[in-house]
């Protein structure tokens, strides 16, 4: 999880470097990376949201299954 707030940190420093220096190029990758980072760990969230309402599910299901 921390190499990838570092790369985000990374890309939106690149991105106010390309501001800086006046390269466009650089701006619109870094524009591009820093979203795609920004997804990734809103896709890491959803996931372990999902995995830890699985595991609920699945503990209470077998809960269920030994009382019966």
């Amino acid at each position: 999880m921390q190499s990838v707030l570092v790369a985000t940190v990374l890309g939106i420093l690149a991105l106010v470097a390309g501001l800086v220096l006046g390269w466009p190029v650089l701006v619109l990758l870094s524009i591009i990376f820093t979203v795609v980072q920004v997804v990734m760990l809103a896709a890491r969230a959803a996931v372990q949201r999902n995995d830890a309402k699985m595991s609920e599910k699945l503990a209470a299901k077998e809960a269920r299954r030994r009382g019966a």
